[in-house]
């Protein structure tokens, strides 16, 4: 059975064997013809639906790669876009923890800062 092809067969199908007084009769070169023939559609039906099989499995395979694909970037994205608001909480955490120690020992603060800014200038002008 032809599972592929929709167009009518050729004529070599459609021809009828000759009637001879009552009974049918097939000469040999024409049944070789006849069976090569169908042999030949056979094989050639065989081999595209293994090939629609194959396209099918590779059309498969490359859908399945692009949805990791873009999984792995909707996933990165995500990371990235959420960066900038750690970095943010980051900040604020550093400068609460900076002004708290700075309000708790104020002169403190002020003889470490004016200590530093001397000892770096000094390396600085060497």
């Amino acid at each position: 059975m032809h599972t592929l092809s929709g167009a009518r067969r050729s004529f070599l199908y459609d021809a009828e064997p000759t009637i001879d007084c009552g009974r049918t009769v097939r000469p040999t070169a024409s049944r070789t013809a006849y069976r090569t023939a169908e042999a030949a559609h056979h094989v050639v039906d065989v081999l595209a639906d293994h090939a629609l099989t194959g396209v099918g499995k590779v059309s498969d395979s490359l859908h399945i790669a692009v949805n990791h694909t873009a999984d792995a970037v909707i996933h990165t994205s995500d990371r990235v876009a959420q960066v900038p608001a750690k970095v943010r909480q980051k900040r604020i955490k550093l400068a609460t923890a900076a002004f708290s120690t700075m309000r708790a020992r104020p002169f403190l603060t002020l003889g470490s800062a004016i200590a530093a800014g001397y000892i770096i200038g000094h390396m600085a002008r060497r």
